[in-house]
C-alpha cells in the first residue's frame, strides 16, 4: 500500500495541475489565487499528507505552520475561509479517488487495508484544516482591526471639510473605492448599532466597496455602486434611517454624508425612513429651526391640530379646498373656515406661497 501512496506522491505535479484549475471552475472565488501558486502548494501540502501516511504519524510542527501561512495568505487575498476549506476537501477526495483507483487496478488484494488509508486521510484532513483555520482567523483579526480602522479614518477626513485632499485619496483607494465614482450614504442612530451588531456588519461588508463606521452620536454606511435598495438591505435599515444622494467624487461623498444626517434628524421625529432626494427642504432647515423659530411658532393655533390638518390637506392636494375637504371626509366651508382661522391666528395666509410655506414649516 505505502509503495501505492509514494507513486501518487511521485505524481503530484500532474494531479495538481488538474485539481487547479478545477478549483477555478467550481470555486468562482479561487480565480484571485494565481494557478502556479494554487498548483505550488496542492503539491507541498498533500506530498506531506502522503509522507505522513508512509511514516504512520500525524503532521509535523512544520507542516501545520506551512498550513497556517497558506491560511493567513488566504485570509489576504480575501476568500472566504470556507472556500479554502472546501478547496482542500475537494484535494483530499481526489487523493483518495486516485489511491483507491489505483490500488484496485494493480493490487485488488490490498483493498481491504484501505480502510486505514480513509482513517489516516481524515485525519490528515481534521488537522491540516485547523492549521488552516487558526491561520486564516489571525490574518483576519488583523485584516478586520486593519479595515476598521482605515474606515474610520476615511470616514473622519470625509467628514472634516476636506474630502478631496490627497490623504482622503489615498485612504479611499487603499479601501477599494474610486475616488472619482458615485457614493451613497446612510446614516443611523448610534444607540441602535451596539458592537456586536456594528462588527458584524463591518464583517459583511468586507467583500464590498462600502464602509460603516461611527462618527458622535450616529452610524455612517457610505457604498459605491450599490443600487439604494441593496444598501438599505445591508445597513438592515428600520424606521430611524436616512438615506443620503447619489453624488460624485470624494467630495459628493461628503455631502451624501452630510445629505443622510439631515435625513436622519427628520426619520427621527417623523418615525420613518427618509430619503433626502424626497424631502430635502425640511430636512436642510430642520438643524436651523431653533433659530428660525421666532418666524415660524404658530403661537395660539399650534394648539389647534385641526388646524394644522387643514392646512396640510390643502398642500397636499393641489391647493384644492374641495379636495382637500373630501381627504379630510368634511365640508369645504369647514376646509375654508379653518384655513382662514389659521390665518387669523397666526397672520400667515396659507393660500399664498409665503404664509404655504412658513405654515407648513412651522407644523
Amino acid at each position: 500500500m505505502n509503495e501505492i501512496i509514494a507513486g501518487v506522491a511521485d505524481d503530484m505535479d500532474a494531479i495538481a495541475a488538474g485539481l487547479a484549475r478545477r478549483l477555478r471552475e467550481e470555486l468562482a472565488e479561487y480565480s484571485v489565487v494565481p494557478i502556479e501558486e494554487s498548483r505550488d502548494f496542492i503539491v507541498r501540502e498533500f506530498r506531506s499528507v502522503f509522507a505522513g501516511m508512509i511514516e504512520g504519524r500525524p503532521p509535523n510542527p512544520d507542516e501545520a505552520a506551512h498550513s497556517r501561512s497558506v491560511g493567513r495568505h488566504r485570509a489576504e487575498q480575501g476568500l472566504p475561509v470556507q472556500t479554502v476549506l472546501s478547496a482542500y476537501h475537494m484535494g483530499t477526495l481526489l487523493a483518495w479517488d486516485e489511491i483507491r483507483a489505483r490500488t484496485l487496478a494493480r493490487a485488488p488484494e490490498l483493498m481491504p487495508e484501505l480502510l486505514p488509508v480513509v482513517n489516516a486521510l481524515m485525519e490528515a484532513l481534521r488537522s491540516f484544516s485547523l492549521s488552516i483555520v487558526e491561520g486564516y482567523e489571525t490574518a483576519a483579526a488583523t485584516r478586520r482591526t486593519s479595515r476598521v480602522a482605515l474606515m474610520q479614518t476615511l470616514l473622519t477626513g470625509l467628514l472634516s471639510g476636506r474630502p478631496d485632499g490627497e490623504n482622503q485619496v489615498v485612504a479611499a483607494r487603499l479601501f477599494g473605492f474610486d475616488p472619482d465614482g458615485e457614493f451613497q450614504a446612510a446614516c443611523g442612530p448610534a444607540d441602535q448599532w451596539p458592537p456586536d451588531r456594528l462588527g458584524a456588519l463591518q464583517d459583511r461588508l468586507m467583500t464590498r466597496t462600502a464602509l460603516v463606521a461611527p462618527a458622535g452620536t450616529s452610524v455612517f454606511l457610505l457604498g459605491q455602486n450599490i443600487p439604494e435598495s441593496e444598501l438599505a438591505r445591508l445597513f438592515d435599515a428600520g424606521p430611524m434611517a436616512g438615506f443620503g444622494m447619489v453624488r460624485q467624487g470624494l467630495t459628493g461623498a461628503a455631502e451624501s454624508l452630510i445629505d443622510a444626517e439631515r435625513a436622519l434628524a427628520l426619520a427621527e421625529r417623523r418615525g420613518e425612513m427618509v430619503r433626502f432626494e424626497d424631502a430635502w427642504l425640511r430636512a436642510t432647515v430642520l438643524p436651523h429651526l431653533p433659530r428660525l423659530w421666532p418666524l415660524l411658532d404658530a403661537g395660539p393655533a399650534a394648539s389647534q391640530p385641526h388646524l394644522a390638518e387643514a392646512v396640510n390637506a390643502y398642500a397636499e392636494n393641489g391647493f384644492s379646498i374641495s379636495e382637500a375637504a373630501r381627504f379630510l371626509h368634511i365640508h369645504p366651508n369647514t376646509v375654508k373656515y379653518r384655513l382662514d382661522r389659521w390665518h387669523e391666528l397666526t397672520g400667515w395666509d396659507p393660500r399664498t406661497l409665503g404664509g404655504l410655506l412658513r405654515s407648513l414649516f412651522s407644523i
